[in-house]
């Protein structure tokens, strides 16, 4: 159930295991870049002190580099199969983990893009 909504989501940086993923319906891939991982940072801690411009900023900031992450050309069945692979090996506190960080992006999607 994980895997189908996470590939219905525009991409997003999300934390697995200590590690940033981009995650989404056309992305399943380690994060590398340090500017991204500390806009995500950024985001839950804004998100968490209730700084709502702030929040919104690097929410939008985070969905931007996800974009730029994108590999081409898209192969969907490589996606799926590669955020299985990664989803399979989680824990239970992992996935209650990735499960709230779902969450607070479709809250956040929908409040500062008008859609999911």
């Amino acid at each position: 159930m994980i895997t189908e909504r996470i590939l219905k989501y525009p991409g997003f940086l999300y934390e697995v295991k200590g590690t940033c993923y981009f995650l989404g319906k056309w992305i399943c891939r380690e994060c590398t870049d340090e500017d991204a991982a500390d806009c995500l940072f950024m985001y839950r801690m804004s998100r968490t002190a209730g700084e709502e411009p702030e929040t919104n900023m690097y929410f939008q900031k985070t969905r931007a580099f996800a974009d730029f992450a994108l590999e081409v050309p898209y192969n969907p069945a490589k996606i799926k199969e590669d955020l299985t692979a990664l989803l399979d090996g989680l824990s239970d506190a992992e996935t209650a983990s990735l499960t709230k960080q779902m969450d607070d992006f479709e809250k956040d999607c929908r409040k500062y893009c008008g859609r999911l």
